[in-house]
């Protein structure tokens, strides 16, 4: 219970590996001998505020997940995703509790999110039904054409990257939702529904985490696996 609600966790993990040219779906790659996946469970299960756990997977990782679920004294459901990101999400929603009153969503390939992160999201939710974890860009983005020509340059105070955890009014969000998988929008994150269904309910950024990457390709297992052997120093 987090504010004596009923909280909810999503965590998406249907995604494939083909960006790494792996035939191993990305939650189970594995950085420094442990699978990405269990390195995220690890980090959500030791949140006791979350009242449910739901697991978003593919059908064809059924018996590895099972595998790996049993080495959790908590219960974690999971259900089957589907085509795109936020569409498994959908999935998961439908999947919740009827209790559930606050849910909080995560990609099941962001392993180091820390605990710290997750509390300073949830702990938002006492003031907004939306908010959404980011780090300011360390770089001067450009706005361009379909033609690849520059249109204008944001300030770059203003642009951040968008990650997860994110946290919200469950209701609000299943409601947008709905309505999303029967339009023609096509949206990147949960919070973005915001900007299409719901303008007047503010969304709330809170300070994420740069070493909060979500592992994609070749190049970020290279960046985990120095990010761990860093930690593990540290712990010498």
């Amino acid at each position: 219970m987090f504010d004596n609600k009923f909280l909810s966790a999503i965590i998406t993990s249907a995604g494939s590996g083909r960006r790494m040219n792996s035939n191993i779906n990305k939650p189970f790659l594995e950085i420094e001998g442990k699978k990405i996946i269990e390195r995220t469970l690890d980090t959500i299960v030791g949140i006791e505020e979350f009242d449910e756990i739901i697991l978003v997977i593919r059908l064809e990782d059924e018996d590895i997940i099972k595998d790996i679920l049993k080495n959790y004294d908590r219960k974690i459901k999971y259900v089957y995703g589907s085509d795109t990101r936020e569409k498994s999400t959908f999935e998961g929603l439908k999947a919740l509790n009827k209790k559930t009153q606050l849910v909080l969503t995560h990609d099941g390939v962001r392993p180091f999110a820390s605990r710290e992160l997750f509390y300073k999201t949830l702990d938002e939710l006492r003031e907004y039904k939306a908010v959404v974890s980011a780090t300011k860009t360390k770089d001067t983005v450009k706005i361009v054409d379909e033609n690849m020509l520059v249109d204008f340059t944001p300030h770059r105070d203003f642009v951040y990257n968008i990650q997860t955890p994110q946290a919200f009014d469950k209701n609000i969000l299943f409601s947008m939702y709905k309505k999303y998988v029967a339009s023609e929008f096509m949206i990147t994150d949960d919070s973005q529904l915001f900007e299409f269904f719901n303008r007047q309910e503010a969304v709330k950024v809170v300070e994420g985490e740069y070493s909060n990457i979500k592992i994609t390709t070749n190049e970020d297992i290279l960046f985990a696996d120095a990010y761990i052997e860093t930690q593990n120093r540290g712990q010498r």
